[in-house]
C-alpha cells in the first residue's frame, strides 16, 4: 500500500531556508567534491554557472585523474583535485581515518569558502573533513534517496549529518527521510538537480529517424527508456530491502511488461538507450537480451546502447518509461522537457516530476503488470498523453531547470557564509579533530562489530539459540583464555582502590564476579566430570573424540592463563615423555599462538 505525501511547492520549501534575496559579496571561493570521475554532468554544469554568472571561483575534487567529468572540467579552466574516498569493504573502512585526514589537509591548504559533497561516499568523508577544516559552510547536496532507504549507510549518515551547516535533498522524498532520522527542518532545503534546459527544447529539437534506423513501421508507437544498465545488487545491508537481487534501474520490468502491451497494440516497439556500467552492467545487459529473445521480443525491442543524441532521442519516443526501484527524479525531467509522456513508478522523487493524471503516469514498482497498464493508458488516449507531455514541459521549466538550481545555489552560499563567516580557526580544529576522531573510531567499531560480523551472519540465518555446542568452541575458548587470566589475579591492579569507593552492595557484586572468574578457571583446568561425560556418551564417537580434545586444549589454556609463562614451561613439557608429542603440536596450533599473543610473548 502506498501513503500519499502532502507537499509543498518546490519553490517554498527553498524560500523557507533561504529567505528573500541577498546582497552582493566578494565572490566565494567554492569546492564540491565528488567520488566519481564518470558522467555526473550535473556537476560540471552547476559548476561552471556558478563561475560564469556568480563569478565564484570554483574548484572541484575527485576519487580520479582520468574519465569524460575530468576531461569536462579540464576543458572548461576548473581546477580538479584528486582524494580516495572509498570506503565499501571492511579494509577501506579501516583506512577512514588516513582518507579523512588526507581531505582534512587538502581544505587546510585551499581555505575554501563554501564545501558542497554529492554522492554517498562523497558526502560521509567529505563533511568530517570540511568539519574538521572548519570550513565555514558545509553543504551535503543529496543524490537520491537509495542510501537513505538501507540500514548501514543511513546510520552512518544519521551519525555525520550535523557536521553540515545544512543538507541539500534533492527531492521531497530525501527530504521526508532526514525529517524521519532527527534532522531538524531548519537544517534542510529542497533544491533539484536539474540540467540544462538549452538543451531540452522542442521546438529546435529534429526527431531522431529510430524507425528508419531500427528497420520499423514509420507509425509504430516507441516506448523508451533511457539508462544505464547497473548490476544486480547483492544482498546486504548497504542496500535497501526491496532493490537487494535487482538492477536499480529494473529494465527487466519493461522487457517483462512487453508481452502485455503487445496483446493490444502489436506494432510497438521498444528501446534501451544505455550502455552496462561496468562489467556488472555488461553481465546484466546481456541478460536483458537474452530474457527478450526468451520472450519473443527479438524484433520488437532494440538495444541501442550508449548515445550522445539523447533530446533527439526523446523527441522521437513516444512514450518514455523509467520503471526503476529506487531514484532521485531518474530521466523524468528531461523526457517532461521534451514533452514526451512519461510512465514512472513512484518511488523517490519521481513523484515530484511526474503528477499521476497531469503530468503523466505513475505506478507501483516491481510490477510489470501495472507497468503495461501505464503504458497502454497513454497508447489508447494520445490526445491525454500529449496533454501530459506539455504539462509536464511547463511544470520543468518553471521549478526543475538548472538556471533554477544554479540560482538556488547561489542564493543558499552567500546567505549561510554572511551569517557565518569565520572559518579556519586552529582552536576549533583543535578541539574537533580531539571530538571527531571518538567519533571515527565508534563509526568503525561498530561497522566492524555489529554490521560486518554480527549482522551479517544474522542476515546468513545465524541464530544464537541454534547454535550448536561445536559451533561456540572458538567462543569458549576466547572466554575461558580470559576467565583464566582473571582468575589467577589477586585484588592488586587498582580494584581495591575501586572497591572502596563503592557502597558495600557493589563491593560485594563486585568480590562475587571474581570469585565466579575464579571458579571458571578451575573448571577450565579440571577432568571431565559433573554430568559432561552424559552428554558426551550421547554424541556418535567421532564428535566425543573431537568434544574430549577441546576439553583438554581447555585446562591446557586455564593452566597457562594462570600462571606467568616464565618457569621454564618448555623444560616441563621435555619431561613429559609420552605427552611430549602433543604438547609440541598445541604450541604449534593457531590458536596457542593467539594465546602467546594474548598473553604477551610471541613464538
Amino acid at each position: 500500500m502506498t501513503t500519499s505525501r502532502v507537499r509543498s511547492p518546490p519553490e517554498q520549501k527553498i524560500c523557507n531556508i533561504i529567505g528573500g534575496p541577498v546582497r552582493a559579496g566578494r565572490p566565494l571561493k567554492v569546492c564540491h567534491i565528488v567520488a566519481t570521475t564518470e558522467g555526473a554532468t550535473w556537476v560540471f554544469e552547476q559548476l561552471r554557472d556558478l563561475r560564469d554568472r556568480y563569478g565564484h571561483q570554483v574548484e572541484v575534487v575527485l576519487n580520479g585523474e582520468h574519465g569524460s567529468l575530468v576531461e569536462s572540467l579540464r576543458s572548461a579552466g576548473i581546477a580538479v583535485h584528486v582524494a580516495d574516498f572509498d570506503f565499501t569493504s571492511n579494509t577501506s573502512l579501516l583506512a577512514l581515518p588516513r582518507k579523512v585526514a588526507a581531505l582534512t589537509r587538502l581544505l587546510l591548504r585551499e581555505r575554501f569558502d563554501v564545501i558542497q559533497t554529492h554522492p554517498f561516499h562523497s558526502v560521509i568523508i567529505g563533511r568530517i573533513a570540511a568539519w574538521f577544516a572548519d570550513v565555514p559552510v558545509r553543504f551535503s547536496m543529496i543524490a537520491g534517496p537509495f542510501h537513505l532507504e538501507a540500514y548501514t549507510p543511513r546510520w552512518i549518515d544519521k551519525f555525520t549529518s550535523a557536521m553540515d551547516t545544512m543538507v541539500i535533498a534533492s527531492c521531497e522524498f530525501t527530504r521526508l527521510l532526514y525529517r524521519r532520522m532527527g534532522v531538524a527542518e531548519r537544517r534542510l532545503a529542497v533544491i533539484y538537480y536539474g540540467p540544462d534546459e538549452s538543451r531540452f527544447d522542442p521546438e529546435v529539437t529534429s526527431a531522431a529517424d529510430l524507425r528508419a534506423e531500427f528497420g520499423w513501421a514509420p507509425d509504430a508507437p516507441i516506448v523508451g527508456m533511457v539508462a544505464y544498465f547497473y548490476a544486480e545488487l547483492p544482498h546486504n545491508r548497504w542496500i535497501p530491502p526491496a532493490i537487494q537481487g535487482r538492477s536499480v534501474k529494473s529494465q527487466e520490468d519493461l522487457i517483462r511488461a512487453a508481452p502485455l502491451v503487445q496483446r493490444e497494440f502489436p506494432q510497438t516497439k521498444f528501446l534501451f538507450v544505455g550502455a552496462g556500467w561496468d562489467e556488472g552492467g555488461r553481465a546484466y545487459l546481456q541478460r536483458m537480451r537474452d530474457l527478450a529473445n526468451q520472450h519473443g521480443l527479438k524484433e520488437s525491442v532494440a538495444f541501442a546502447g550508449f548515445r550522445s543524441d539523447i533530446p533527439e532521442t526523446l523527441r522521437a519516443i513516444t512514450i518514455s518509461v523509467q520503471p526503476s526501484l529506487s531514484e532521485n527524479l531518474g530521466g523524468t525531467i528531461e523526457s517532461l522537457l521534451m514533452q514526451c509522456a512519461t510512465v514512472a513508478t513512484r518511488v523517490g522523487g519521481m513523484t515530484d516530476s511526474v503528477s499521476d493524471g497531469k503530468t503523466g503516469v505513475l505506478v507501483e514498482p516491481s510490477r510489470p503488470d501495472l507497468l503495461a497498464e501505464g503504458i497502454l493508458r497513454l497508447l489508447r488516449d494520445p490526445v491525454a498523453a500529449q496533454q501530459y507531455g506539455m504539462a509536464g514541459r511547463k511544470l520543468m521549466l518553471g521549478h526543475f531547470t538548472l538556471r533554477h538550481t544554479v540560482d538556488h545555489l547561489a542564493e543558499l552560499y552567500r546567505r549561510k557564509f554572511d551569517a557565518h563567516p569565520m572559518g579556519y580557526r586552529s582552536y576549533v580544529i583543535a578541539a574537533r579533530l580531539a571530538m571527531g576522531s571518538l567519533l571515527c573510531l565508534l563509526i568503525v567499531g561498530r561497522y566492524c562489530i555489529l554490521d560486518a560480523w554480527i549482522l551479517r551472519h544474522w542476515d546468513q540465518g545465524w541464530r544464537p539459540w541454534r547454535t550448536n555446542a561445536f559451533s561456540l568452541i572458538p567462543v569458549r575458548m576466547w572466554l575461558y583464555r580470559f576467565y583464566a587470566l582473571l582468575g589467577r589475579h589477586s585484588m592488586n591492579f587498582g580494584i581495591r582502590r575501586r572497591i572502596y569507593a563503592f557502597s558495600p552492595r557493589h563491593t560485594f557484586v563486585y568480590l562475587k564476579h571474581l570469585t565466579i572468574y575464579r571458579f571458571y578457571a578451575f573448571l577450565g583446568r579440571h577432568p571431565i566430570n559433573f554430568g559432561i561425560r552424559r552428554r558426551i556418551y550421547t554424541f556418535p564417537l567421532r564428535y566425543a573424540l573431537v568434544y574430549l580434545k577441546h576439553l583438554t586444549i581447555y585446562r591446557f589454556y586455564a593452566f597457562l592463563g594462570r600462571r606467568p609463562i616464565s618457569f621454564g614451561l618448555r623444560q616441563q613439557l621435555k619431561k613429559f615423555g609420552a605427552r611430549l608429542g602433543y604438547f609440541v603440536t598445541c604450541l604449534n596450533c593457531r590458536k596457542i599462538h593467539r594465546l602467546y599473543e594474548f598473553l604477551g610473548r610471541r613464538p
